[in-house]
């Protein structure tokens, strides 16, 4: 059986800032909230991207289940799993 992959991360604003220059970590707009998943996701092993969409300023989803990016401290974001959908899962494996 396949191990899951680990959705957990984080990432500084300082950081957001370095690497995602045309982001402004303190007014996110939802297609910032998804970059920045993306470019946190992508940074890890075995990290395949099977489809994703914009939600809201603090939300994405990404591989049908929902992320939040939640500030942990001043500063720090943490990638939060809200949940999933069988739905959205269901329609990436049929148009992969």
């Amino acid at each position: 059986m396949e191990k899951p992959f680990d959705y957990s991360a984080s990432i500084s604003f300082m950081d957001v800032r370095e690497f995602l220059p045309l982001i402004d970590p303190e007014n996110l707009l939802p297609q910032d909230v998804l970059d920045i998943l993306l470019y946190l996701f992508s940074m890890k092993h075995g990290f395949v991207d099977r489809g994703h969409e914009l939600n809201n300023t603090e939300t994405a989803w990404v591989n049908g289940y929902l992320f939040r990016l939640k500030v942990k401290s001043p500063e720090l974001f943490e990638v939060e799993n809200i949940g999933s959908s069988v739905d959205k899962m269901a329609a990436l494996r049929h148009s992969s």
